[in-house]
């Protein structure tokens, strides 16, 4: 019964849109901890109250990114109960307390919960609710619990400590804010915009510029639209420091604009007007305004503010002012969005200008002289993206910091001080705490910043509002104290089975005073450890004391790389000496060559030089060409067929080649042929023609009697993606069965009747099949006895080019995935990979979140998710560490 109630909750969350239909927890081979999982940071709980009733929850109240944050995990939960209890009116006895989800104290109760709410009014009017076929507003009690129930529940708690909080991006709600940037700017969904300006697409390239154009002037339309229906027709309505703080920046936003778009149209015409078409001038236009676009930094960090005065003027007695401004809506957009929300457009076109410009370059040829301005202007416009998002995720940290401030009531702070002075929040948590200079032993809720650690300890306000206040009770100055294992001692473990029995110690530099801090497991305490050593990090740079983190007041460069420096507030390192600002991967390192100049200078490619890319020498036709789009530039067209053959004679340009049909030259777009390519190999072996030129057989396979294959290592297979050595049958299928199809291996067979010879397993049609690979007498390695290879390797690229299904009917596929691409192929199941990407620049992490990279490091990256954010997600190749990166410091391995 209890995994009945567990899933019938998880299908109701997907019939209110909060899960997806492919959620973890909505698998065949779910757990319950998978719901819980998922729900115990308190955001999904709370976007389900506003998906049932909308507004419901104000987006003031609720963090939708938590960041490992309990503060902020039950603030949400608390968030989500007194909703319940003043919304959808539950009573006390309806609702579990917060520990409940948080620390999975008692998941049933909060299924329980959840079927209360889903039996509600409100929400009977928009779902069926859990379980069915109960339609009273009170829902039924869920069945006693049994033994089996006891065991599915009774685990979660320990469960609940062995696994970190979820702290992916993915929670962040933009779908909105994208629709109303698609509506006007759009270049698609734009229906009222004049035609363009620029001649009609031919190539990719030329669809990329007309973008990039017509959506520039799209919102160029749209900012006027703000300043002619809403800033002047309201300028007598509004009170002007009002009005000042709502519209902060836009006229300047429109001005700056305004004189980006006149020199963007004259690059892009510029671009139409060539016939390989040439886009360096598009991205010069971008270096160059980079440093007007910063204002986009004061516009972010003005923009709750501005929402929240649009509200509170709203929320007020006077119906003229809330008239007027619906006044201006209907004529600006017909009523369709709020000018709260078309406040989010200028944030949302300013992240889009790295990603325009990526399309841009990737539609370049990696030979046309314009790469490396393409490059200077992506990099640029990626700098400037994480800077404005750095500023939004300051400003997120800076109202937590002040929440954590007010929930202290007896914190009392030096003048002019406020605990935003002490840096980022590191961590917090519960811990038991030992004084050494009382032996009294303490409960205590840690607040850890860069500087300072807070003891202080949770006050009970009733049930609903647990860990919402606290006394403060002691702190710790970082900068005096260090972590030292060294005194443990049996006497400081707890008695057995007690749950806090994971120690560290941190003692006072000068030996005067220790503490011992007791963790619930060891994974939570090496957590608490690496927290506050890299807090010691980022306030006393190793080896550097003259560099100390500090704020800077405006925009500023880094001096070494002429990076932005990330953030409103200790964005760097300021030199005690020299008074230059750094990153902290900066510090220490030589002023990089060309630094303080217009355009960043461009690392050199780590990865191995590329060879030159083979030139096709045949093509196939994928449709008639008669000459439209000419080829211009007084050449002669080349006219022909569907499906002909033609001989490539030059395709240096990258957008229109020259051929031969027979006896006729002439030139036609690349984009309208694709490569004719033999599968023929100098390794693939069919048939053979000795020296006095007969065509002899191939060689015949023959039985390998149980010798096996000997020094694999010798070898060199140990080094390609595919191969894992020893490996059981049944292995192969327990790892392979939770990746995607396509993905393989090759092993050396454990199973009696092969013991030592090579299988091949792959994952397909949702099933493992395996291969077996034989050799012949001439030691040929071969799948089937009508393809034969010189070495394992050229079997592997001629099937990863070529069906199976030639030899094996039943498995139409080729071999897509090596095994040790996909994450959970070296290390047990996982995330899927999504590909790999190579540091250009060091990057130095601020968050135990982050990954530290070094120029050359190689990352998995498994989640784009946060892009619009400036982060992507992976696992660092080296240290395994998983955790965020900025994409602005890598390059994908396909871009190189």
């Amino acid at each position: 019964m209890a995994a009945e109630e567990w899933q019938q909750c998880a299908n109701w969350l997907v019939r209110c849109k909060i899960l997806p239909e492919d959620h973890r927890a909505t698998l065949p081979d779910a757990e319950i901890f998978d719901l819980a999982q998922a729900l115990r940071d308190g955001v999904l709980i709370c976007h389900l109250l506003n998906n049932l009733k909308p507004g419901c929850v104000d987006v003031k109240d609720f963090s939708p990114r938590p960041q490992l944050s309990q503060f902020l995990c039950l603030k949400n939960i608390r968030t989500f109960l007194q909703t319940c209890k003043r919304v959808f009116g539950l009573r006390d006895a309806d609702l579990f307390e917060p520990p409940d989800l948080f620390d999975v104290k008692d998941f049933r109760k909060v299924l329980m919960t959840l079927s209360h709410l889903s039996k509600t009014d409100i929400a009977q009017s928009r779902y069926s609710g859990f379980p069915p076929n109960h339609k009273t507003h009170r829902a039924p009690p869920l069945p006693v619990e049994d033994d089996d129930d006891e065991d599915i529940y009774g685990n979660l708690p320990r469960m609940a400590l062995d696994h970190d909080m979820p702290h992916d991006l993915e929670h962040t709600d933009t779908g909105q804010d994208e629709k109303i940037y698609d509506d006007l700017c759009s270049i698609n969904l734009n229906s009222v915009s004049q035609p363009s300006e620029l001649p009609q697409p031919v190539t990719k390239l030329d669809h990329c510029v007309k973008e990039i154009h017509d959506t520039e002037k799209n919102y160029a339309d749209a900012l006027t639209m703000l300043v002619q229906h809403f800033i002047k027709p309201l300028r007598d309505q509004i009170p002007a420091a009002d009005r000042d703080v709502i519209f902060a920046h836009i006229e300047k936003l429109l001005e700056i604009h305004k004189g980006l778009l006149v020199e963007l149209q004259l690059a892009c015409r510029q671009a139409f007007s060539t016939v390989a078409g040439s886009a360096g001038q598009i991205a010069e236009v971008f270096i160059k305004w980079k440093s007007k676009l910063l204002i986009y930094g004061d516009y972010c960090s003005n923009l709750p503010k501005a929402q929240e005065k649009i509200d509170e003027i709203l929320k007020r007695n006077d119906s003229m002012i809330k008239a007027q401004i619906e006044t201006c809506e209907k004529r600006a957009n017909e009523g369709k969005f709020k000018l709260r929300d078309l406040l989010h457009v200028p944030m949302q076109r300013v992240l889009k200008y790295h990603l325009l410009l990526r399309e841009l370059m990737r539609q370049t040829s990696k030979s046309s002289e314009d790469i490396r301005t393409l490059e200077g202007g992506l990099e640029a416009m990626m700098d400037l993206s994480l800077y404005v998002n750095e500023v939004k995720r300051d400003n997120e940290t800076l109202l937590l910091i002040s929440e954590i401030q007010n929930s202290i009531g007896d914190l009392q702070m030096p003048a002019n001080t406020s605990l935003k002075d002490y840096g980022r929040l590191q961590k917090d948590g519960e811990l038991k705490v030992r004084n050494h200079q009382d032996n009294k032993m303490k409960t205590r809720y840690i607040f850890l910043f860069d500087k300072v650690m807070l003891m202080c300890k949770s006050k009970m306000v009733d049930k609903f509002l647990w860990g919402e206040t606290y006394n403060y009770k002691e702190a710790i100055i970082l900068a005096t104290f260090k972590v030292d294992d060294s005194q443990l001692s049996k006497e400081t473990q707890l008695k057995r089975g007690d749950k806090w029995n994971c120690p560290f110690i941190m003692v006072k530099k000068e030996n005067k005073l220790a503490y011992t801090f007791y963790a619930k497991t060891e994974d939570m305490r090496l957590k608490w450890i690496d927290a506050i050593k890299l807090a010691l990090e980022n306030t006393q740079p190793p080896e550097h004391p003259n560099f100390v983190m500090h704020t800077f007041d405006k925009p500023t460069e880094c001096y070494v790389c002429s990076k932005l420096l990330r953030g409103v507030f200790f964005q760097g390192y300021l030199c005690q000496e020299k008074k230059h600002g750094v990153h902290k991967e900066c510090i220490g390192k030589e002023r990089e060559r060309g630094a303080g100049a217009s355009v960043p200078p461009i690392p050199p490619r780590i990865v191995e030089p590329c060879k030159e890319p083979r030139k096709p020498s045949r093509v196939k036709a994928l449709c008639d060409y008669i000459g439209q789009p000419a080829p211009g530039a007084g050449r002669n067209v080349l006219s022909f067929r569907k499906n002909i053959l033609i001989d490539i004679i030059n395709c240096t340009d990258p957008q229109w080649w020259k051929g031969k049909i027979e006896n006729a030259e002439g030139w036609f777009p690349q984009h309208l042929v694709k490569e004719e390519r033999l599968t023929r190999k100098d390794s693939y072996v069919d048939v053979q023609i000795n020296e006095n030129g007969r065509v002899t057989s191939p060689p015949r396979p023959h039985a390998h009697g149980g010798e096996g294959y000997v020094n694999i290592e010798d070898r060199g297979l140990t080094t390609y993606k595919w191969f894992v050595g020893n490996m059981q049958r049944d292995a192969a299928i327990d790892r392979l069965k939770g990746l995607q199809n396509g993905t393989f291996l090759i092993r050396v067979s454990e199973n009696p009747g092969r013991r030592g010879e090579l299988s091949l397993s792959i994952k397909y049609d949702n099933q493992v099949r395996h291969i077996r690979v034989e050799r012949n007498a001439e030691n040929y390695f071969f799948l089937a006895d009508t393809n034969f290879f010189k070495s394992l390797p050229d079997l592997v690229e001629y099937y990863q080019q070529n069906s199976l299904k030639d030899s094996f009917p039943g498995v139409d596929t080729t071999l897509v995935y090596p095994f040790k691409t996909q994450v959970g192929g070296a290390t047990g199941p996982g995330p899927r990979c999504l590909g790999y990407a190579i540091a250009v620049y060091d990057y130095a992490a601020t968050a135990t979140t982050q990954l530290s990279l070094c120029r050359g490091d190689r990352v998995a990256i498994f989640s784009k998710t946060g892009s619009d954010k400036g982060w992507w997600k992976g696992e660092h190749c080296s240290s395994h560490k998983v955790g965020y990166f900025p994409l602005a410091y890598v390059r994908e391995e396909d871009e190189e």
